[in-house]
């Protein structure tokens, strides 16, 4: 083949080639790209197509649901906490509202045209609103934060001060806190909530689901701004109240205790002290304090001087610690070793089990020898009837009671007595006592029980348990709150006195107050003696347990009843670990008698005096001068004129003046020079 037939076969495939390449040209070649691509594409709509089917048909039922989701705000509208009322309808706590005040710093600190000058002068007003530290709000206006809450807990006058001074530049948002009026008052029995306002301890937590409420809401469909939609629907559920709840706690009593106490730390130097007051024939709670106190408006730390001090050197743990034992209710939650003061028990097992009777007779030698052990006397009482033998404390003649019942027996009375169980107060956190099984119980172990060493109960449980002999031997389950009821004073749900069980027969129980009239009168517990009432009681003295031994600290108490042949008032008071002088007659002795008298006087039972009794009651006395209808600063110069002291009830009203719609003691009641007036502002 020559040259140019090469050359002409090779331009035509070069022109077959491109006229193959050429898009404007059908061939077979590009037949097959056009189908294939058009396949494709067929294959991609159809995928959309089962896409948008999947979403606006199989979806379309939750895509409807998340797009009215997304417009709609859901607000939670908080309930009113109901509030905690005595026994007379004072507010005990109660719900306030708290305002917030928050700060744009761009605006009123951190802009460049403000001049240094004018930056001092906001920070100085803010905190003479506020009452907040100035170096502490320039801190938070020196902040990274354009937003920041310069304080809280502030008065409605306060914030509209703060915005009346910068105006739009300051944010004021409310808060619902707990307010409890008289401070430290019942601090622990109230308890208190948290930040979430919800009950943490005492009352605010036993009865939280009460106080609480529902929440409400508010639903409404909004833009992307936050507008509500014209088309859009706003449902409201209207939050429901909590329920109010009204204690037994008498406030006066209340008072009368919390300020005996107080005496008493002083002139004690113990520890702590606590003290239940109570109606033996309802089981009702009076009163009831533990000191040291605290203010449940600031419960984070204790409010007295010097236990802050110590505190704030604690470390964060140390400080928990501190905390939950300040919180905790003592008088239910507290166990302890008795003492003397369950010679009552052994004293009215004895006598209605049979195994001791009026002619039973104990002859003490200074101890008694149980098994290899010297149970030792702190005097020689010779040969003493059982009233005798509780009237002088005597440990060897009630252990002596407590081996001629046997374990078996003397257990089963201190089980119907109530110290195996709970007493089923309406207070959190209650203890549970420690009895010794009477099937591995010693010898030992039972005499000791007989004077109350060996055992440890809870105050609760021993005064209770004292109380049936004042109720004809019933006993009756404690109670601190009568009722509940609603925003209009409406009884929701009443709680009823509740008697457990018949424990010793009215004979026994009559046995047992006229022993414990005759401590008080005749014998060893004469420091609680009241002239005019008979009073009955037993003192307590034991020996603190550290480490699984006996220390020389002690536990020192007196659990009293008056007036013995009807009472009203019962009474135990536990004094931990003082250190100026020891055993109950003189440590919760004189205690025990202030309350006592202050209290009978109050609910005003009469006095029925000897003829000494009365001569004596003659000297020192004053009358109480009427000041009821007066304004308040005339009721005090008159009070004090009278040589008489005053407080108010509620306690803090800001030094401001009021009419006095109430007294205690009302007028023309003789009492003793420097005796406290009740005066009540409401």
């Amino acid at each position: 083949m020559d040259a140019n037939s090469k050359r002409d076969k090779k331009r035509e495939k070069i022109r077959k080639r491109a006229l193959e390449d050429d898009p404007g040209i059908i061939t077979s070649k590009n037949r097959n790209r056009l189908a294939v691509g058009f396949g494709i594409l067929l294959l991609v709509l159809f995928a959309l197509m089962l896409r948008m089917g999947y979403w606006q048909i199989y979806k379309s039922d939750e895509l409807r649901r998340m797009a009215a989701d997304m417009q709609k705000v859901d607000t939670e509208i908080d309930p009113v906490r109901g509030a905690i009322y005595d026994s007379r309808m004072n507010t005990l706590a109660e719900s306030v509202t708290e305002y917030e005040l928050y700060a744009y710093t761009q605006f009123i600190y951190k802009d460049e045209g403000i001049s240094n000058d004018d930056k001092a002068k906001t920070i100085l007003n803010l905190s003479e609103i506020t009452g907040k530290d100035a170096k502490k709000i320039k801190a938070l206006l020196e902040g990274e934060e354009n937003l920041v809450l310069v304080a809280g807990g502030l008065t409605r006058e306060q914030v509209e001060k703060a915005e009346k001074a910068f105006g739009s530049n300051v944010v004021i948002k409310t808060k619902p806190s707990r307010y409890y009026p008289n401070g430290p008052f019942a601090a622990q029995v109230l308890g208190g909530v948290n930040s979430d306002n919800v009950g943490r301890s005492g009352l605010e937590y036993e009865y939280n689901s009460e106080l609480a409420g529902v929440k409400g809401r508010a639903v409404r469909v909004t833009d992307n701004n936050g507008d509500t939609l014209s088309s859009g629907k706003t449902r409201y559920y209207k939050a429901q109240d909590g329920y109010s709840i009204v204690t037994t706690i008498d406030s006066v009593i209340q008072h009368f205790v919390e300020d005996a106490l107080e005496t008493g730390m002083e002139r004690t130097g113990a520890d702590a002290i606590t003290c239940i007051v109570m109606e033996p024939k309802t089981g009702n709670i009076l009163a009831m304090a533990t000191t040291p106190e605290y203010d449940p408006n600031d419960s984070s730390k204790p409010s007295d001087p010097a236990e802050l001090k110590e505190f704030e050197k604690m470390s964060d743990a140390e400080k928990t610690e501190y905390l939950s034992n300040m919180w905790k209710i003592n008088a239910v939650s507290d166990i302890y070793e008795p003492g003397s003061t369950f010679k009552l028990i052994a004293a009215a097992a004895a006598l209605e089990s049979g195994s001791a009777t009026d002619k039973s007779r104990y002859d003490c030698t200074g101890g008694i020898a149980v098994d290899n052990y010297y149970l030792h006397c702190l005097y020689t009482h010779g040969v003493q009837s059982l009233k005798e033998a509780v009237g002088h404390s005597c440990n060897p003649a009630l252990a002596q009671v407590a081996l001629d019942m046997g374990a078996d027996t003397f257990y089963n009375y201190i089980d119907l007595f109530g110290f195996n169980d709970q007493t089923g107060v309406d207070l959190p956190g209650e203890g549970l006592s420690i009895v010794k099984d009477p099937e591995t119980m010693s010898d030992v172990d039972l005499a000791t029980t007989g004077y109350g060493q060996g055992i440890a109960v809870t105050p609760i449980q021993i005064l209770s348990a004292v109380n049936s002999f004042g109720n004809g031997g019933v006993l009756m389950k404690p109670k601190i709150v009568s009722r509940i009821v609603d925003s209009e004073g409406n009884t929701v749900k009443e709680m009823k006195d509740v008697s457990v069980r018949q424990v010793v027969s009215e004979e026994t129980a009559d046995k047992m107050c006229d022993i414990m009239e005759y401590y008080v009168s005749d014998a060893g517990g004469t420091t609680a003696y009241v002239p005019g009432y008979r009073v009955g009681g037993k003192t307590g003295t034991a020996n603190r347990a550290v480490g699984g031994t006996y220390s020389a600290a002690t536990n020192t108490s007196f659990v009293v009843m008056a007036p013995m042949d009807d009472p009203v008032i019962s009474m135990i008071c536990i004094v931990y670990r003082p250190t100026k002088m020891e055993y109950g007659a003189f440590t919760a002795g004189p205690i025990v008698k202030e309350i006592t008298e202050k209290s009978l006087q109050y609910l005003g039972v009469e006095r029925k005096y000897t003829a000494e009794e009365e001569k004596a009651a003659r000297k020192e006395k004053v009358e109480v001068p009427d000041i009821t209808g007066m304004d308040s600063l005339d009721a005090i110069r008159n009070i004090e004129y009278n040589n008489l002291k005053y407080t108010v009830m509620p306690e803090d009203l800001d030094g401001q003046s009021f009419v006095v719609v109430d007294q205690y003691p009302k007028a023309g009641t003789k009492v003793d020079k420097d005796s406290v007036v009740y005066i009540y502002s409401e």
